[in-house]
């Protein structure tokens, strides 16, 4: 029995179909969101405390912020690799934003304002006072006497 052309083109499409879902699954395969492997974490950078003062205060409009707190670090996977993660949050006109700084060494990779998956919301917070670069006090403005 030979085949009709109808029947041909059924049997080619059908293995042209079953070709291209094999591509797709092996294309997909290498897509995965799996972070590679942890290595091994490195010491916390000291001092990354004036790195991220010292980025804030290039800030546009810095000086209407208020009330700097900082989260402690956490060792991340990031679009830019496995970096040191510190999460700001501060008060402009009123309004809380927080800010995520991500440290590679002793340098800052990359920052941006916190999205979900920093978790900058949910993380603790200390005082941290801008002007020195440290957690934990803020500097106290000179009181005058009051007598």
């Amino acid at each position: 029995m030979k085949a009709t052309p109808w029947q041909r083109l059924r049997i080619e499409f059908s293995a042209s179909c079953v070709a291209a879902l094999f591509a797709a699954s092996i294309i997909l395969a290498q897509c995965s969101s799996v972070p590679p492997p942890d290595p091994v974490q490195p010491p916390p950078p000291l001092g990354y405390g004036a790195l991220v003062a010292d980025a804030l205060k290039k800030f546009k409009d810095y000086s209407t912020y208020s009330n700097f707190q900082i989260s402690g670090l956490r060792w991340v996977h990031a679009a830019t690799g496995w970096n040191w993660l510190v999460c700001i949050r501060y008060n402009d006109r009123g309004l809380v934003h927080f800010y995520s700084f991500f440290i590679d060494g002793n340098a800052i990779a990359n920052a941006r304002y916190d999205v979900r998956t920093d978790r900058c919301a949910v993380q603790q917070y200390v005082p941290f006072d801008i002007a020195t670069g440290t957690a934990g006090s803020t500097t106290q403005p000179l009181q005058q006497p009051i007598y």
